[in-house]
């Protein structure tokens, strides 16, 4: 087999390839009611599924806690690169993930679906059914990696690593294949890819940490809905790898995978303090016109900035602090405030919260002697 530099022959298959534009309408977030859920990327009216289709043997989310009942690899080092339970959209193709349509596409697991067998998705023929005549379609024909439906959502690292890249997959063409990505090297052979960005919070040649928010999901690109497409590439070109592994009967299809490469045999989430800010609120028994205003939230390295919020609508920052804590606010009698808390952690996760509303007593005027 003649070695091929996949990262970018898969950025020049994307342009040659027209119908991946279409494949691509797959990726988008779904619905969170997956029963009324519409085909992702579609416009009302256009079509709809009766329901979202499991993409994995173990559902159609993502949610952390799957079992793949596989070993882990020697070299996993995986984490998902989100916080939260997602839908997976689209699949690893193992034969193959050459964003070819070749009329079949093989799972993981070693299910197989085709077009003669099960047939065509009539909406997107690059997906298939896996029981003739019904929906349950596998999504799609030839994709080198796992979409899942995050919408302008944070997206994870999924290992420590340095950025290789972190720009436009194609800088003369905005709207050309994987939009704004984000490639993060290991030191093992191997790189991750984050791609349809809607913005970037790293920079090249930056080291990341595991869980670390690299930047937030979006639709650049060919991106035709908000998703993340998340790849896992040789460095030196011998192709995509799947981190699921292969776990059919037989040999593997696609040759160059490296087994489960997910920390514990099977997809989890970093093990990160996540911010949930909390507030409280109180008048100062000494001082009438005083409120008492305190925050705090799990996490580490948080900055938070407290502001307040009149009956009016006029908001004022109150103070920015590296600790939870406790402030004195001095209002005016008789008048209604709220508080404002927003955290952030060193890793980029955020988080923010309000407090109740609390009125000031107002003067009461003196009796006449």
């Amino acid at each position: 087999m003649a070695v091929i530099d996949w990262p970018l022959a898969v950025r020049v298959i994307r342009i040659s390839f027209v119908l991946v534009a279409l494949g691509l309408q797959l990726v988008a977030a779904a619905p969170a009611h997956a029963g009324q859920a519409l085909a992702p990327g579609q416009r009302q009216g256009q079509y709809s599924r009766w329901f979202y289709p499991s993409q994995m043997p173990y559902g159609a989310l993502e949610t952390g806690n799957a079992n793949l009942h596989e070993p882990a690899s020697s070299g996993a080092f995986l984490t998902l690169p989100f916080m939260g339970a997602h839908y997976i959209t689209s699949l690893f193709d193992h034969c193959y993930p050459d964003y070819q349509a070749n009329g079949r596409l093989c799972r993981w697991d070693g299910r197989v679906v085709s077009k003669t067998v099960g047939g065509p998705d009539p909406g997107f023929d690059w997906g298939y059914a896996q029981t003739p005549g019904q929906h349950d379609y596998l999504y799609y024909d030839g994709h080198d990696g796992y979409d899942f439906g995050l919408y302008y959502e944070s997206v994870a690292a999924a290992a420590p690593g340095r950025v290789k890249l972190a720009g436009w997959a194609v800088p003369s063409c905005h709207s050309c294949l994987s939009g704004l990505t984000v490639e993060i090297v290991h030191g093992n052979g191997l790189l991750t890819y984050y791609g349809h960005l809607s913005r970037i919070d790293v920079a090249v040649g930056q080291s990341v940490q595991r869980g670390q928010v690299i930047g937030l999901s979006g639709m650049t690109g060919t991106a035709t809905g908000p998703h993340l497409h998340f790849g896992v590439y040789y460095e030196n070109g011998r192709g995509p790898v799947d981190p699921f592994g292969w776990a059919g009967g037989g040999p593997d299809p696609w040759s160059t995978d490296l087994g489960d490469l997910w920390l514990g045999g099977s997809p989890r989430f970093a093990n990160v303090p996540l911010p949930q800010v909390g507030v409280a609120v109180g008048r100062d028994p000494l001082d009438p016109t005083v409120i008492s205003v305190s925050w705090h939230s799990p996490g580490a390295g948080n900055v938070y900035e407290v502001q307040f919020v009149t009956q009016d609508g006029g908001v004022g920052e109150l103070l920015r602090s590296n600790i939870a804590g406790t402030a004195r606010f001095a209002g005016e009698p008789g008048k209604t405030y709220w508080f404002w808390v927003t955290v952030r952690t060193n890793l980029g996760w955020s988080d923010a919260n309000s407090s109740p509303s609390i009125t000031l007593p107002g003067f009461e005027p003196k009796q006449a002697q």
